[in-house]
């Protein structure tokens, strides 16, 4: 466990807020590994595609050095799948907060991770939501999101809306940079942009 917390340390020193909460939250999965080895490893009796274990209405949550909660996980159901790696979590829901005072949620139907956390998946009334001190806030909605954590970017091919305080963006596809906060959409694109007052 010591080794997953120290990736976790290393990983929010320099992932942006957004994208980090998500690599470590469907990182958590971490409990698996512990649950296979009790096992012996893992067995290859199984159909390739059958869950190797499941959970039920799971809740759990993540805490700093000093015992203070970080992030929150839950959701519906989890199983992992053998036959690829895969983890799938039926309605996600993350709540998280860092030391700088960065809150965001993820929400979905569905939530899907392969096996290094690379890559999530967010599938179905998918919202991803951003509240930082200073800056606007950001949300995030479509049907699908795909999200990439370690290149640090967002990017989905179905219909998506991107709102940064009170300016709102929608496109056919989705494709955001979290390096530079930049974003683009291709398609039929419409947005309103409003300007904070004096």
């Amino acid at each position: 466990m010591s080794r997953w917390m120290r990736l976790w340390r290393r990983a929010s020193a320099f992932l942006p807020p957004l994208l980090m909460v998500l690599l470590a939250a469907f990182s958590w999965w971490v409990a698996q590994e512990a649950m296979r080895a009790m096992h012996g490893g893992g067995s290859t009796a199984e159909p390739p595609q059958k869950p190797d274990y499941f959970l039920h209405d799971f809740h759990t949550r993540s805490f700093d050095a000093q015992g203070q909660p970080t992030a929150q996980l839950s959701g519906q159901a989890m199983q992992h799948i053998p036959g690829n790696d895969t983890v799938r979590i039926t309605r996600p829901d993350l709540q998280s907060r860092n030391p700088q005072g960065v809150v965001t949620t993820a929400r979905a139907q569905t939530g899907i991770s392969n096996a290094d956390g690379s890559n999530v998946q967010l599938l179905g009334d998918a919202v991803v939501h951003r509240i930082a001190p200073g800056v606007p806030e950001l949300t995030i909605r479509s049907n699908f999101l795909n999200i990439f954590p370690n290149a640090q970017r967002i990017s989905s091919n179905q219909p998506s809306t991107v709102q940064r305080g009170t300016s709102v963006f929608s496109g056919a596809s989705l494709d955001m940079n979290g390096l530079d906060g930049t974003f683009a959409m291709q398609g039929k694109v419409s947005g309103s942009v409003t300007r904070p007052g004096p």
